[in-house]
């Protein structure tokens, strides 16, 4: 009668064990990456948020001149309101997706500020 633990029970156990140990520090590894990573796009939302207000400065101005067409100012206002919530509690969002829809932001208004 075989034992179950058999020299090659006892490896699979620790084959399984160790890549467990191996995948859970690789989890760790990854969240730690990812909590640096929105750190340092939280310290960037500030300069972001001032680049969206001055592009949508520029975008009010050219507006003035009533040669934008409705649908590039719904854009850049779509734009702008959104960046306005992010930019008015920046803590309370992921700062790596709030750096991203302020870059779409600040985009979407140099477009129609550019389309007139």
């Amino acid at each position: 009668m075989s034992s179950i633990f058999s020299p090659r029970a006892i490896a699979f156990v620790g084959a399984v064990t160790l890549g467990a140990l191996g995948l859970a520090a690789c989890q760790s590894t990854l969240n730690n990456d990812i909590a640096q990573f929105n750190a340092a796009a939280a310290n960037d939302l500030p300069t972001a948020c001032a680049l969206v207000s001055s592009a949508n400065a520029a975008f009010q101005t050219v507006l003035a001149t009533g040669t934008v067409a409705n649908k590039d100012v719904a854009l850049a206002n779509q734009a702008y309101a959104a960046a306005s919530i992010i930019c008015a509690n920046p803590s309370s969002v992921n700062a790596s997706t709030a750096l991203q829809t302020l870059a779409n932001a600040y985009a979407a208004i140099v477009r129609a500020r550019r389309a007139s």
